[in-house]
């Protein structure tokens, strides 16, 4: 919901996020096919494919089952159920789900793969920032 307020000065309506609202992650969905760089301050799901850079500092990455992605990327933790190719530079903690396939470098704080996932490439786990 958004609320209205008003500047009786200039006769300006400016609208403001109402305090029940919370960030959502964004969406490129499985028809989606995105070429270039991405950045942003809230978490992505990608669904469909991705070719570029992904900087997401602060912020999640999702890439779903269908997902495919050709990409250098930055964020604080990822998620991989679909295809990812790059270098990963993860604060927090990447988790390849079984039906995930990697191969890239990745610099994470912590890696989780699950059993059937295919990770090619060099891993470096470091401490703190």
């Amino acid at each position: 919901m958004i609320g209205k307020s008003e500047d009786k000065r200039n006769n300006v309506t400016e609208a403001s996020p109402s305090p029940s609202s919370t960030p959502r992650a964004s969406l490129i969905s499985q028809s989606m096919v995105l070429e270039g760089d991405i950045s942003g301050q809230g978490d992505l799901v990608i669904q469909g494919q991705v070719r570029g850079k992904i900087s997401l500092e602060g912020h999640d990455l999702t890439v779903a089952r269908s997902g495919r992605v050709k990409a250098d990327v930055r964020s604080d933790n990822i998620s991989i159920q679909g295809t990812l190719e790059g270098r990963l530079q993860v604060t927090g903690k990447v988790t390849l789900h079984a039906e995930s396939n990697v191969s890239g470098d990745i610099t994470a704080g912590c890696i989780s793969i699950a059993e059937g996932a295919v990770f090619k490439g060099s891993l470096k786990i470091q401490s703190g920032p």
